[in-house]
């Protein structure tokens, strides 16, 4: 017999609108997603949100987007899942791990301190720390924050389990204390997309870079172009290389 950790909730309204999205002109990229996109940012406060098929597909490029590369270093905690370390390998990048808080489950800031000290002095500091909400809990954002304008770190928050939750009167996805903010709508989450995920952030200039590892590195932005010929409406170019990372339709409605 399974035991299942977990249950969605899906009701006739949420499987009306799968219907009607069905019956629909677009089943993907549609306005559901750039409906479901406004939603977080009014939910979070963050200015920019970019929605995609896994939490992981999140953690992935968030890395890329802030260069993460096979000479970096990305630290995160030993209490996860292996996502939250398999993105930075899957640049090419080497992980470690920070202690816990043994009463939070929480990356342990003392411990991340005295790591940062030690590889300093080693010249091996991260380019980028992911500290996990565990449980829904928010990780010391501040002082990790300090900590990052002090060794010069990159940070992003591994929100998968937190969506809803605060930090310090703001709602964690708000990025004030990082780069990047990832959420996860796997079914045993706070809201589920069947699988997706989404990435937070403050920055225009970052979020055109999510969105182009989201969808095959491609952009019909004519100011992004590397050819300034003239060209034809329908005309994109793909100037990165980039996944097939986007939500459907169907995903975004829920």
């Amino acid at each position: 017999m399974v035991i299942p950790y977990g249950s969605q909730d899906i009701t006739e309204s949420d499987i009306s609108s799968v219907a009607d999205v069905l019956r629909s002109k677009y089943i993907t990229q549609g306005q559901m997603v750039v409906n479901f996109e406004k939603d977080l940012c009014d939910f979070t406060n963050a200015k920019h949100s970019s929605v995609v098929n896994s939490c992981t597909a999140a953690l992935h490029i968030a890395c890329l987007s802030l260069g993460v590369g096979k000479d970096d270093l990305v630290w995160t905690s030993p209490i996860s899942f292996v996502a939250s370390a398999n993105c930075a390998v899957y640049c090419g990048a080497t992980v470690d791990f920070v202690d816990i808080d043994i009463d939070t489950g929480l990356m342990s800031t003392s411990a991340l301190s005295k790591k940062l000290k030690i590889a300093n002095n080693n010249n091996k500091l991260p380019s980028v720390v992911i500290p996990v909400h565990f449980s829904g809990q928010s990780c010391d954002m501040k002082k990790i924050y300090s900590l990052s304008k002090e060794y010069g770190f990159k940070i992003i928050e591994d929100a998968a389990h937190a969506l809803g939750g605060e930090y310090d009167g703001d709602p964690i996805g708000c990025c004030k204390y990082s780069d990047i903010t990832v959420f996860s709508f796997h079914p045993v989450k706070m809201i589920t997309t069947g699988e997706g995920g989404a990435l937070m952030c403050n920055n225009k200039k970052l979020k055109n870079s999510i969105d182009l590892f989201r969808s095959h590195g491609i952009t019909r932005n004519k100011n992004n172009f590397i050819s300034k010929n003239i060209k034809p409406e329908w005309y994109y170019e793909q100037i990165d290389l980039g996944f097939n990372y986007r939500m459907t339709d169907i995903q975004a409605l829920f």
